[in-house]
């Protein structure tokens, strides 16, 4: 995983390694820095022949070189292959919740506070969002658009650039609730009050969303379901040598207390 402190990776592998356990199996985490980490990692693990099986994080997916090597042993988690199963998130119907949840408040002023990652899974979440814009009809405006990396005082940094401006958005939909955490800060040194000036909207429904006060609408991803089908799937190619080539996660929208109707008083 690219980030154990992340409670997102560490709910996925919790849940894999629930169902690893009854199977004889246990679950050994690989701290990765960056792709190339990430490769050696592979191929370290591949040449002692210390591991049975692979999940992968669709945040540094294996090279395409390496898939090969990896056939009958690896499934990817949150990203696509041609030749290696994988768990999917719908991540599309995800955002497009979110963002029709806004609209129906009566937001058109919708930021993207995008994870600056180059990952899969978010350009599959800004693509959904600026599709929403444009099926609805509405600008697209660079200005409503920043990416941050996964800190809080990167999100706040890129989130204070969004809101601090003379029109600026009545909503703004999050890659993850890390990157929320930020928009809150920057929204109260703005003097900005949620939901009231500003609806927010995370990804993943972590532990944040329900200490952020007001707590958090979120798409949620079953993170604990997540690991254990990811690692079942992983069983049924170990010891079967198949299993379906694509799994699809349906996500869910909750809505709590940090998005309403757009405020019509200045």
């Amino acid at each position: 995983v690219p980030d154990v402190s992340n409670p997102y990776f560490a709910a996925v592998l919790q849940g894999a390694e629930q169902a690893a356990r009854p199977h004889g199996y246990s679950v050994m985490l690989a701290s990765v820095r960056d792709e190339r980490d990430w490769q050696q990692v592979i191929l370290d693990a591949l040449s002692s022949r210390s591991v049975d099986g692979f999940l992968f994080f669709s945040i540094y997916p294996p090279m395409e070189g390496v898939h090969t090597a990896l056939r009958g042993k690896a499934v990817l988690i949150d990203a696509s292959s041609r030749e290696l199963p994988s768990l999917q998130l719908d991540i599309e119907a995800g955002v497009r919740a979110a963002m029709m949840h806004l609209l129906q408040l009566g937001h058109t002023k919708i930021a993207h506070l995008a994870a600056a990652v180059e990952a899969e899974t978010f350009h599959l979440r800004h693509k959904a969002y600026l599709d929403v814009l444009q099926a609805e009809g509405l600008p697209v405006k660079a200005a409503y658009q920043g990416r941050a990396s996964f800190t809080f005082a990167d999100a706040c940094q890129a989130a204070h650039g969004i809101l601090d401006r003379p029109d600026p958005p009545s909503a703004i939909v999050c890659d993850s609730d890390v990157l929320a955490v930020g928009v809150y800060k920057a929204a109260k040194a703005l003097r900005r009050t949620i939901p009231r000036d500003l609806s927010v909207v995370g990804f993943d429904d972590s532990v944040f969303a329900r200490i952020l006060d007001p707590e958090l609408t979120t798409v949620a991803i079953p993170t604990t379901v997540i690991g254990e089908q990811a690692l079942l799937l992983l069983l049924a190619v170990l010891e079967e040598g198949h299993a379906p080539s694509q799994t699809i996660v349906p996500l869910e929208l909750v809505i709590r207390a940090s998005t309403t109707g757009v405020c019509l008083t200045p």
